[in-house]
């Protein structure tokens, strides 16, 4: 195949990735999944553009060996052009599965749904995702596909039976459906597309005596099977590990299950840099492998059973990925243990660069949509950049670090932040300052709690010791949380407000690529590629720093039941609303902080979190009103012609009184008003002939002054 397809980076490219030539055809393949995601071509189309270039590389082949020896790159951009066309064809079939069959409308329907996975308990409702099997809006049944999420109210005494539910339990309710939407708010995850890309759909509120247990429906028995496996481990990591935060994360830690743990000690790790240890990865998977090659090391010495030890370890990797809900991070790397097993069991030893093409383009043949998943990301940044650079920062740091396994340890974690840093100021704006230090005595400490937890689901059976060993445990994760929350609050722990888009980020990866051609294969072309591309990083970063600047807007936030409004000017802010999106904390953090970050806001100034008294605010010579209570007294004796009035915690009053004293064309409904109050001003506004947008329905609203 190295002859066969040659391809333009064959010249061009560097050493490692002449020497791979499945990562040569990963990279088209790749670009026809998110030329697909854009461009929509029909699936017949795509048919016809892959016949045809079947059609062309055989005509190609059927030349004299001359011609096809001097015109060989025809041949390799005819493969590539056929791995593009696969990209796309797979996208466009994941669409077709993933897509309802028929959309409903929003309303009430009566729906037959099949849980997908057991309901998990929150504040005041229970969370689960299930699959529409029919609906009816009259009484004749109607079959359809679709996922929705559902949210139950604990409203009556039924809903004790919810966490009882197993997946694949049939449920027959009356549901008011909503589609998924997003907040709106600016910088704010794109919710619908997370949905849609996982079949999600639909959202509704269920009351409990709307809903029974309809009779059939189940799961495969290896999907029910594995979920009873699954509950068994958590029921015993809180059985033997009773404290709340330790059992949390022992269940992160393990197998993945992040729904117990606290939302503060999360931000935490993410903080200090270590949340890859709650985020079931390659790291896990690798110490898992680790143990058990050596375990059975003892039966690659005998010919006869030497094919068990084999047979034996891609069993136990396969079942932990299951147990740990087949994420994409750890998917890829059970592919890739799985590549990596089968060569040794094979005495055939591909190199690292094909196995990690390969796994990608498995799991991207599966579910496309992975290209998208922030730890399918992260995870082969990481594991590119430990193959890539490792090797050369540890050769560094050898001769200045006393200990060899500290200066691996260094090195690792080194080698990895080099490609994962852009990806993670993209999504998440922050860096953490002090993930050396942490990694350093967090990632040995996690394996031996790793190592732990499995001895202890092994001896369950078995009270005292399984006792004594979950209380070694529960102290060992409690000394690790201590320890990250007290790194945490180290001075300048968290550099934050970090805004790139994806062309800064882009001209961050050339410039890596070329600094890595230059320093590692000396090659001064690279050298002039990075600075090239640094250059265009700045001018871009530049541009959007002046724009900023210059910025004047109002922004009335979408927040749960209450008012979160940022008067912006330049890179300063006033915030008027609800005290708790003052505070620092997880609401303000994520409803207002991303919106802050996309505008570079610097300074921010509380206004009103007291939500006493109505406000004018005065902005580019416009005036803005804030009406927070019913009486207006405070306000009448003022003749204004205001751009835009907010409407906050259910004033009682009319459009038509408020347009009589202060003629404006734009009403705002924030959130902390009640739906049937919106809603009666909205049929004032239509006959009035005015706007008023509803920040519960429309999201938020933005106005530039």
């Amino acid at each position: 195949m190295e002859t066969a397809a040659p391809s333009i980076f064959l010249h061009f490219g560097p050493n490692w990735l002449q020497k791979a030539p499945m990562l040569r055809l990963m990279l088209p393949f790749i670009t026809g999944i998110w030329v697909q995601s854009y461009c929509s071509f029909s699936g017949f189309n795509l048919l016809w553009a892959g016949i045809l270039g079947c059609l062309g590389l055989a005509c190609f082949n059927q030349l004299p060996l001359a011609w096809r020896y001097q015109w060989f790159w025809i041949s390799g951009i005819a493969i590539q052009y056929l791995f593009l066309v696969l990209g796309m064809g797979v996208y466009w079939q994941q669409v077709a599965q993933t897509r309802p069959t028929t959309l409903l409308q929003p309303g009430k329907h009566a729906l037959l749904l099949q849980l997908e996975e057991p309901p998990t308990e929150r504040n005041k409702t229970f969370k689960a995702v299930g699959t529409i099997r029919q609906y009816s809006i009259t009484d004749t049944p109607q079959y359809t596909t679709g996922k929705i999420i559902l949210y139950f109210k604990k409203d009556t005494a039924l809903f004790r039976q919810l966490p009882s539910l197993q997946p694949g339990t049939q449920l027959v309710i009356q549901a008011n459906v909503q589609p998924i939407i997003n907040s709106g708010n600016p910088g704010s995850f794109d919710y619908i597309n997370w949905c849609h890309r996982k079949g999600i759909y639909y959202q509704s509120f269920v009351q409990m005596q709307q809903c029974m247990v309809a009779p059939g429906g189940h799961l495969s028995t290896l999907s029910t099977t594995l979920w009873r496996l699954r509950l068994r481990v958590l029921n015993v990591l809180q059985q033997y590990i009773p404290d709340t935060g330790a059992s949390g994360v022992a269940a992160a830690l393990l197998i993945g299950y992040r729904n117990y743990l606290d939302r503060e000690l999360v931000q935490a790790y993410s903080n200090v840099g270590v949340v890859h240890i709650i985020a079931i990865s390659g790291l896990h998977l690798g110490m898992i492998y680790g143990l058990f090659f050596f375990m059975l090391a003892p039966l690659e010495r005998s010919a006869k059973w030497r094919w068990v030890k084999y047979v034996l370890l891609l069993f136990v990797i396969w079942l932990f990925t299951a147990i740990a809900g087949g994420m994409p991070s750890i998917a890829r790397s059970a592919v890739m243990f799985s590549l990596i097993i089968l060569g040794q069991w094979f005495n055939r030893n591909a190199p690292i660069y094909n196995n990690l093409a390969a796994s990608a383009c498995l799991l991207l043949c599966y579910n496309p949509f992975n290209l998208w998943d922030v730890g399918f990301q992260l995870s082969y940044a990481a594991v590119l950049g430990i193959v890539l650079f490792q090797p050369a920062i540890q050769q560094l740091l050898i001769r200045i670090v006393p200990f060899k396994k500290i200066a691996q340890l260094m090195a690792v974690t080194l080698a990895a932040q080099i490609f994962t840093t852009p990806i993670s100021w993209y999504h998440f704006h922050q860096f953490p300052v002090y993930f050396l230090i942490a990694n350093l005595w967090v990632v040995p400490l996690s394996g031996f709690l790793l190592y732990g937890l499995m001895a202890l689901v092994l001896v369950y059976p078995f009270p005292v010791l399984a006792k004594v060993l979950g209380r070694v445990l529960s102290r060992g994760i409690e000394w690790m949380n201590v320890g990250i929350t007290a790194m945490d609050q180290w001075p300048h722990a968290v550099w934050g407000g970090i805004q790139m888009n994806i062309w800064q980020v882009a001209f961050i990866f050339v410039a890596i690529a070329g600094a890595s051609m230059g320093l590692l294969q000396k090659r001064m072309a690279g050298i002039f590629v990075a600075l090239l591309a640094m250059l265009g990083f700045a001018g871009i970063r530049s541009i959007d720093f002046l724009g900023k600047q210059y910025q004047t807007r109002l922004i009335v936030y979408k927040v749960p039941a209450a008012t979160a409004i940022d008067i912006i000017q330049g890179r300063n802010c006033q915030f008027m609303g609800a005290q708790e999106y003052w505070e620092e904390g997880y609401l303000r953090n994520f409803h207002l902080q991303p919106s802050r970050i996309v505008h570079r806001i610097q300074n921010i100034q509380v206004l009103d979190t007291q939500l006493t008294a109505p406000k004018i605010i005065s902005l580019q010579q416009k005036q803005i009103v804030w009406l927070n209570k019913p009486v207006m007294a405070t306000l009448t004796a003022n003749a204004l012609h205001p751009e835009v009035i907010i409407l906050s915690q259910n004033p009682n009053v009319s459009l038509q009184e408020l347009y009589r004293q202060w003629p404006c064309k734009q009403f705002v409904a924030d959130a902390s008003n009640p739906l049937w109050k919106i809603n009666q001003w909205k049929k004032e506004a239509e006959a009035l002939h005015l706007r008023l947008h509803s920040i519960p329905e429309s999201g938020a609203f933005m106005l530039n002054l």
